[in-house]
């Protein structure tokens, strides 16, 4: 058939093509970067563009490739074009990830080697990659690898990789020796017998391969004659390398992305790539999809200015035919229990639940949120619940270990329960205390036992003195007794001194102590607050039952990332959530990189929305003031239609903040000179203090 007897085959299929959309489909030969601002309708322009090629220039379906991010894009694409296209058509159009094509050139050249290999993520136990990092782990730094520090090793192994540096050039890794540890992993890899080989080797390897084997590359640039690559702003340098060698010599690549959502700097995805297309591919067509058929005016007028305060960009008109809806809300709350409550009051008799999404930054926004939506009746799904280990952390199970120890120190399970927390009291508490009282039947206090084991008097007064606080934890309410299990018997310090020895984020660990302090202040007694721990932890992990019902949906704003729901409301917008403090830090060195991806994760929480955004922030985080974030306050002058260009980017230390600093106490910032902080302390005194070291060991923190 030719182009006109294709269209209107499509139109009988319910596809209503724009001018731009239809231009993109009947791309001739050569490549072509398609620039789709969100709800442009690209999956349809990629769908159609494929059957174009098959049913109007007649190329074999075996010769095209479409490679996508993800696995489910990958399914999803396939199974969609399939039931549009797939019983008119002999052959199999090819459909992958990019990590699943490279597995294919290293299959390929391990083949030809005749070389072994075992996938690393496949094997369990101390095998398995998990287990052989914490191993390494623990023998270079001689400490016990948690699970956030896991999981920041592997996503700095993956950015190594993806970025193509070298380890020593990693930047911002709190992890220990991150250099020792890469080089020693990627040694027990190559000696295990057979090698063995992690995902993002895939990449590495099938890169290397098809550089150093001109004939092995030679068969994969004749096998595809068109590849279509989607949600490209995600791809890596060395995804977009591999796509570059197989794509030659007739570069015959239909790039479809959107630079304004590139969002995965951790995983090392380059939009730069994109904005210099036309050097890579030259010469290249670049078109733009550019009607939102999404959300309303409103929401796509406020989205489209605000993301062009970006510099390194195509800029788009973003437009919409849509009918004209609701102003965009901002709604500032004195703390976030009042923000909480207002989202559960708001959806608590919405009818329509599955229309709406309550978006956020961080993981740990869903624990209060989902706390305050259970108890109010609303049904709610969280997307990424199976990343949700808050109640299996370190720090909560000191908390509810301290409790459980406050209820009794006469018998022989709570010298268990000792041993697990005896590194978090005031008093040292040896091993070979804890091997004493397990060589005894305790029938009398534990203190008392140890007390008696002692020489000095002042001694023996400390272990009853600590006896006489855990009897007076015991009397407490739930939110009361957390705090003195912080305060009077030194938790709170003994996270810092873990933090510095450890490199852990005391500001994380914090908001952990914070939110248990929250929840618990709603219940009356330890052992109700306990319950409702495990009650709440089950709602969340069995959450995912509620996937397809009329139930909220709950998510990172990352794994929102290409949804749209009725109703958005984006949470916890406040300064060093969103944007980062590090990425404010940095403008002031004139390196832009990181506050401008911060502001396109808050550019795709707002063109997430159809008809209704709103954007909560407060006066107070934690327990502590807030900032309101920067991005908000450009959103506000811009619904006054004012240019927030001028606005300065809000640095965390701002005159007439209160403060507190841990040797001076509590002051006020009287001004900021570059790096440096004059400060006036409640003693008198006033002190010129350099704010990177401040920072850098966290020695002060906002009142």
């Amino acid at each position: 058939m030719d182009d006109q007897q294709f269209l209107a085959w499509i139109r009988e299929k319910g596809f209503n093509l724009t001018k731009a959309q239809w231009r993109a489909v009947v791309h001739g030969k050569g490549p072509l970067l398609l620039l789709a601002v969100p709800g442009a309708g690209k999956t349809t322009v990629l769908i159609l563009r494929l059957a174009y090629l098959v049913f109007v220039k007649h190329i074999e379906p075996e010769t095209i490739l479409c490679l996508t991010f993800g696995r489910a894009a990958a399914k999803e694409m396939k199974e969609r074009f399939i039931k549009h296209f797939g019983q008119k058509m002999n052959g199999n159009i090819h459909f992958s990830t990019i990590h699943s094509y490279a597995f294919e050139v290293v299959r390929a050249a391990y083949g030809q080697q005749r070389q072994g290999y075992q996938i690393i993520e496949n094997q369990v136990g101390t095998e398995s990659k998990t287990g052989v990092l914490r191993r390494l782990h623990e023998q270079i730094n001689h400490s016990t690898l948690t699970n956030e520090s896991l999981e920041e090793l592997q996503n700095a192994i993956c950015y190594v990789k993806n970025a193509m540096i070298t380890p020593e050039k990693m930047e911002n890794v709190s992890i220990k020796n991150f250099v020792t540890l890469y080089k020693d992993y990627e040694k027990f890899k190559l000696m295990h017998q057979p090698q063995l080989l992690d995902y993002d080797d895939m990449l590495s390897i099938a890169y290397t391969t098809l550089i150093k084997d001109p004939q092995l590359l030679a068969i994969y640039q004749k096998r595809f004659n068109y590849i279509l690559t989607d949600e490209s702003q995600d791809t890596s340098l060395i995804q977009h390398k591999i796509i570059e060698l197989i794509a030659q010599p007739n570069s015959n690549l239909f790039v479809v992305g959107d630079d304004d959502q590139s969002i995965f700097g951790f995983r090392a995805s380059e939009p730069r790539y994109l904005l210099e297309f036309n050097k890579v591919y030259e010469p290249a067509e670049i078109l733009r999809l550019e009607r939102n058929f999404r959300s309303t005016p409103e929401i796509v007028t406020i989205s489209r200015d605000f993301i062009r305060l970006n510099q390194m960009r195509y800029d788009k008109e973003m437009v919409t035919e849509n009918t004209t809806g609701d102003t965009v809300q901002v709604k500032i709350f004195n703390n976030d229990k009042e923000q909480y409550e207002f989202i559960r009051r708001e959806l608590k008799d919405n009818a329509q639940l599955s229309k709406s999404a309550v978006l956020y930054r961080n993981n740990l926004s869903v624990i209060a949120l989902a706390d305050e939506l259970e108890r109010g009746g609303v049904a709610f799904y969280i997307r990424d619940s199976a990343k949700e280990r808050f109640f299996n952390h370190w720090v909560v199970s000191d908390i509810l270990n301290f409790l459980r120890f406050s209820f009794s120190d006469k018998s022989d399970k709570s010298v268990a329960i000792l041993e697990k927390i005896r590194t978090k009291v005031k008093l040292p508490i040896s091993k070979t205390q804890i091997d004493y009282l397990n060589s005894l039947r305790i029938e009398r206090s534990i203190f008392d036992l140890l007390s008696e084991q002692l020489d000095g008097k002042s001694q023996k007064l400390d272990y009853l003195a600590l006896k006489e606080q855990f009897y007076n934890l015991n009397k407490l309410p739930p939110g009361d007794a957390i705090r003195y299990i912080r305060n009077e018997l030194g938790y709170n310090k003994v996270i810092e001194r873990i933090c510095k020895d450890l490199g852990f984020s005391k500001e994380h660990l914090t908001i952990m102590l914070n939110l248990l302090e929250t929840i618990a202040d709603r219940e009356s007694t330890i052992l109700k607050f306990a319950k409702r721990l495990n009650h709440l932890e089950e709602k969340i992990n069995t959450s995912f039952h509620n996937k397809g019902t009329n139930a909220v949906t709950l998510s990172t704003i990352h794994s929102a990332k290409g949804l749209e729901w009725e109703k958005v409301y984006v949470v916890d917008l406040i300064q060093g959530i969103i944007p980062d403090y590090g990425a404010v830090e940095k403008v002031e060195s004139n390196k832009t990189e990181e506050i401008e991806e911060e502001r396109r994760l808050f550019y795709v929480a707002m063109t997430r929305a159809e008809k209704h955004l709103t954007l909560c922030t407060m006066k107070k985080y934690q327990m502590q003031t807030a900032i309101v974030s920067q991005f908000v306050k450009e959103v506000q002058l811009l619904l006054k239609g004012k240019n927030p260009r001028e606005l300065k980017l809000v640095n965390p230390w701002g005159e007439g903040l209160v403060v507190i600093h841990q040797t001076f106490g509590e002051g006020v910032i009287k001004k900021v000179q570059n790096n440096f902080l004059i400060i006036l302390f409640k003693s008198g005194s006033e002190r010129m203090l350099m704010k990177d070291i401040c920072e850098k060991q966290k020695l002060l923190k906002v009142k």
